[in-house]
């Protein structure tokens, strides 16, 4: 990386192209992918059936207005892992791992837009192995044995402070300050400044909506969906705060390194460069949420998947020593990240798809976690499952996600010291879901249980 890189200026110039060659499949469906409200129910697994049963690679329109061509939907484990395991075709740096399109310039968002793009997620090759490395120590086991132990800590409190309340909405008492505290201890964020995270990623997984609505009133004018103008005040006014914070923090911590992982990524050099403040912005921009949101939906959607399936709740907690596995096919179901996006540099070939140069390819993690030709019987929830682990909720290849081992630290904690302390928990209502078609991100998730003292 030469001195002054910042990709997001870079990928603007890239051509995103139409199909090459003409579809293998000529099914076309009624739903869309793009239809936000279609996640607030939980992930459309029905949809993913469908597109998995009448075209596994499957060409989707883009979004109203939308400048670029669509996209391909990868639908299966092994068309996502044959993907995700080639880098050197299936590319996040030419236009972004992560954004499904760039969009039309007046609906960028002018600070959140290039922080999605200049961070170590959009890198190939040794760029992003260089980024990679500088985070490492941060998750090695060693280092997450002893975070584990504050972790425990933790978890404890928490629960004590529902534990004489009978009902929580567990979002808001647990599930979002868990991995709050435990990315800030890795971050070395002041104690002081914690919950501004909490408020930061409520909203931060509401810009998606905001976006769409925008568009939305481009085309139709205000609707009934329309947010409330004073809304979007307050969203672009946390958005400002939270970069202001963040290059606060990681300009202090450039000047004056400790041992923690905003020191690491303020004082980076690749090639011998310090990061521009672009990447610096995204960094901060990926570890907030990357580092929180997973853990956090995990954590809430194992709860409603115990509570919906009682026999399987009743196993694990006749049977605490299935916690590992129930993990794993916790994950799978929820599948917290729901795609990623690649784009194709050379001409090539996906389960008999010949796809172009520079098309764009969506994988739907969702859908790859289940897929029956890995995971039988693969919408029933089943904590005694064999292969669990071969989901791909965390990525594969070279882009797996680094903070894998502290999250299912985290999920562990968690899990095993609720469900010895509240077994007879059960839903207090219904969930809300946020209209997001990225992260399966749950708002809201109401529960009661037998209070105690």
């Amino acid at each position: 990386m030469s001195s002054g890189y910042v990709l997001s200026d870079e990928v603007l110039d890239h051509k995103i192209n139409e199909p090459a060659y003409s579809k293998k499949s000529s099914y076309k469906a009624e739903k869309s992918l793009n239809d936000l409200d279609l996640f607030t129910k939980g992930q459309p697994v029905d949809f993913y059936k469908e597109l998995r049963d009448n075209a596994p690679i499957y060409f989707h329109d883009p979004m109203p207005t939308d400048p670029e061509p669509g996209y391909w939907v990868l639908t299966r484990h092994e068309d996502i892992k044959h993907v995700s395991m080639n880098p050197k075709i299936f590319s996040s740096q030419y236009a972004t791992g992560n954004l499904l399109t760039l969009g039309t310039e007046e609906n960028r968002h002018p600070k959140l837009f290039k922080s999605t793009i200049d961070h170590m997620l959009n890198l190939d090759g040794e760029m992003h192995l260089g980024l990679r490395k500088e985070h490492m120590p941060f998750f090695k086991p060693g280092y997450v044995e002893d975070l584990q132990k504050k972790v425990t800590i933790k978890v404890g409190q928490l629960l004590d402070q529902i534990a004489p309340m009978g009902e929580c909405n567990l979002v808001k008492e647990v599930s979002q300050q868990l991995p709050i505290y435990t990315l800030s201890e890795i971050l070395g964020i002041p104690e002081a400044d914690r919950q501004k995270l909490v408020s930061w990623m409520e909203f931060l997984e509401l810009a998606q909506y905001f976006a769409v609505e925008q568009i939305k009133q481009q085309n139709e004018g205000i609707t009934d969906s329309s947010p409330d103008p004073a809304m979007i005040e307050l969203f672009n006014s946390m958005v400002d705060e939270m970069f202001d914070y963040g290059k606060h923090i990681l300009l202090k911590k450039r000047k004056n390194p400790e041992d923690d992982l905003l020191s690491a990524i303020a004082n980076a050099k690749i090639e011998g460069e310090e990061l521009t403040q672009e990447f610096l912005d995204g960094s901060w921009l990926l570890i907030v949420f990357a580092g929180n949101d997973t853990t956090r939906n995990t954590m809430s959607g194992g709860i409603k998947l115990l509570h919906d399936n009682q026999d399987q709740k009743e196993l694990l907690i006749n049977n605490p020593d299935y916690l590992p596995n129930f993990i794993n096919e916790t994950v799978r179901c929820v599948s917290p990240v729901i795609h990623m996006r690649r784009t194709s540099l050379e001409e090539t070939e996906i389960n008999g798809q010949r796809i172009g140069p520079y098309e764009k390819i969506a994988l739907w993690y969702g859908a790859a976690n289940r897929d029956p030709e890995i995971f039988d019987d693969p919408d029933r929830f089943n904590i005694l499952r064999e292969n669990a682990d071969k989901h791909l909720a965390f990525g594969i290849g070279r882009h797996t996600c680094l903070g894998k081992p502290v999250a299912l630290m985290q999920l562990k904690e968690f899990y095993s010291q609720f469900l010895a302390r509240f077994p007879d928990f059960e839903m207090n209502g219904e969930w809300k879901v946020a209209p997001n078609n990225f992260v399966h991100a749950i708002q809201e998730m109401p529960i009661k249980f037998s209070p105690k003292s």
